[in-house]
């Protein structure tokens, strides 16, 4: 017997919620199978669902149910910024809280750079590279880079500017140090941040599949924070201050702001803590003066 497909969706809803997941994961997978945004899905709920449709459809909500598995890994891709870019189990899947931090860095830039076209941007610990390439694809007469120390993330992060038709300078290494010596005007960064402690109490669709190394950020979650600014002094500036952006943990607010104070004491244009559509802290973003690292180097040569 052929099911309709607000039957199937019915089917998909109450055994989500049996195994406490979320319950609008089948309708995810069945616009996924179908081809459809959500409009029409719904618009023609009452349509008849192929056979073949329907047991795809069961075989991914159960497995997402029983075993945790993302959804996104199991399509292939997850939306980010009005695009969808492809993810794999070597990569972060993007989190829609990211999308603000791509956000803020066009508005900040458009504040603090107002007479500047062609800055120079980096992203650090790309992952699937949605960060670097949506603002790449955003601010076209910007220039990208964008650094991850796992080769197989770059390989993916390649594949989706390709495929969206961005331009990103990618670079494999540890954080700032394959674009030592290059000017840099704006640096985003969403590190791993997860704590020891919170890395415990993951849920399983995260601890268990997506990668460690992109969630872990040390017992205090802070450690990719201190090595990053620890580095920036010593990367080059050709203009007189640079934008730092980064995503935190909802309770690091206070503590990055803190690092950033103690790395660039008396240089501080402005430093604010901005919270997410939930109220909570998410980004931290500061301008930082940058005369003095400009004098410092002459000096030193």
């Amino acid at each position: 017997m052929t099911l309709k497909r607000f039957e199937l969706l019915k089917w998909a809803s109450t055994f989500l919620k049996k195994h406490h997941r979320d319950e609008n994961i089948g309708e995810i997978l069945m616009c996924y199978r179908l081809h459809l945004n959500r409009t029409n899905l719904l618009s023609d709920i009452r349509n008849p669902l192929p056979e073949e449709d329907e047991a795809w459809i069961r075989e991914r909500v159960t497995e997402h149910a029983v075993k945790g598995t993302p959804v996104q890994y199991m399509v292939g891709q997850a939306p980010f910024y009005g695009r969808y870019f492809k993810v794999t189990p070597v990569v972060l899947i993007p989190r829609q809280e990211t999308e603000e931090l791509v956000y803020r860095v066009g508005t900040w830039a458009k504040k603090w750079f107002s007479e500047q076209r062609g800055l120079t941007v980096c992203d650090i610990g790309t992952g699937s590279g949605a960060i670097a390439v949506t603002l790449a694809l955003e601010h076209p007469e910007w220039h990208v880079a964008a650094v991850d120390i796992s080769d197989a993330a770059l390989r993916i992060a390649k594949e989706n500017a390709k495929e969206l038709g961005a331009s990103v300078d990618f670079r494999q290494g540890d954080l700032l140090e394959p674009l030592a010596g290059q000017p840099m005007d704006i640096l985003v960064s969403n590190p791993p941040y997860i704590t020891r402690p919170e890395m415990d109490v993951l849920s399983d669709t995260v601890k268990n599949y997506e990668p460690h190394l992109a969630l872990f950020g040390g017992d205090d979650g802070l450690d990719f924070y201190r090595r990053i600014l620890q580095a920036l002094p010593r990367s080059a500036a050709k203009n007189p201050w640079r934008l730092i952006a980064f995503e935190i943990g909802a309770l690091q607010g206070k503590a990055v702001k803190n690092l950033i104070q103690e790395t660039f004491p008396g240089r501080i244009e402005t430093l604010t803590v901005e919270k997410d559509i939930s109220g909570l802290d998410r980004n931290v973003m500061a301008v930082i003066r940058t005369e003095l690292e400009d004098k410092t180097s002459r000096s030193r040569a």
